[in-house]
């Protein structure tokens, strides 16, 4: 895996220095919710045993961060940035062992940065579809603890969930599809989708129902796999930053 990492992050820069004189830069904002999907992968597990009966869900999420857009030409360009994830979860669960239902909702940061080429297709004079591919890194700072309590028939229950990371850095592949409205003074307006889906599973939350000790544990695995609705805002190219030209 670090070797993988490694090489990502050696292309990911040798990609950024090749076209630093090239075209025209532009910044962006994005904010793009996390929509849960059965098809993509992203709907409810469930686990049942013997103890317990629980349901993990994904929640809306977000991703939000600067990108930063280098023109090749025409109909080639080269995105990067970097974003904050969140994942929301919400686990619910009957414990058959002692007695009880309960849920629990719990989110999991990272951090992102995206390598894209992006192709245009012009509609109109000022519309414009484009579609992009790519790889991502992402980043996971820390693993997650999230705690709760109960009594049942004067029994003190705790229950928790432990969410561990696969690993600090983890690369994920990309895929956007997208229209933009271009104005030379207002900027650029897109709405988009994306999917993003990683390599391998990114977590696993543990959840843990005991007693003084003694209890039972129920498991589920993270894909990590997304799908957005992106809103992007990008600022207006400065006069310094168009091409010139000639005889000017």
């Amino acid at each position: 895996m670090n070797k993988v990492v490694f090489s990502l992050l050696i292309l990911f820069f040798s990609a950024i220095t090749a076209i630093a004189q090239k075209g025209v830069t532009t910044l962006g904002i994005q904010l793009k919710p996390m929509v849960p999907s059965q098809f993509f992968g992203t709907g409810p597990i469930r686990q049942f045993s013997e103890h317990t009966d629980a349901l993990l869900e994904n929640q809306l999420g977000w991703n939000s961060g600067v990108v930063i857009r280098r023109g090749l030409n025409n109909m080639w360009s080269l995105e990067t940035g970097i974003a904050m994830v969140q994942r929301n979860y919400k686990v619910s669960f009957e414990s058959l062992r002692f007695g009880f239902s309960e849920s629990m909702s719990y989110r999991l940061v990272g951090y992102e940065i995206p390598l894209q080429a992006l192709i245009y297709v012009q509609l109109g004079k000022q519309w414009f579809m484009n579609g992009s591919g790519g790889m991502a890194l992402n980043f996971y700072p820390s693993n997650l603890e999230k705690f709760g309590s109960t009594v049942v028939d004067t029994s003190f229950i705790d229950y928790h969930v432990k969410t561990y990371r696969n690993n600090w850095m983890m690369p994920s592949v990309l895929a956007n599809l997208g229209f933009e409205y271009r104005t030379p003074k207002s900027g650029f307006f897109y709405i988009g989708a994306s999917y993003h889906r990683p390599l391998s599973e990114i977590a696993l939350s543990n959840l843990r129902i005991e007693n003084n000790g003694s209890g039972n544990d129920t498991q589920f695995y993270l894909n990590g796999t997304y799908l957005t609705l992106d809103l992007r805002y990008f600022l207006p190219e400065s006069s310094a930053d168009k091409p010139k030209k000639k005889g000017t």
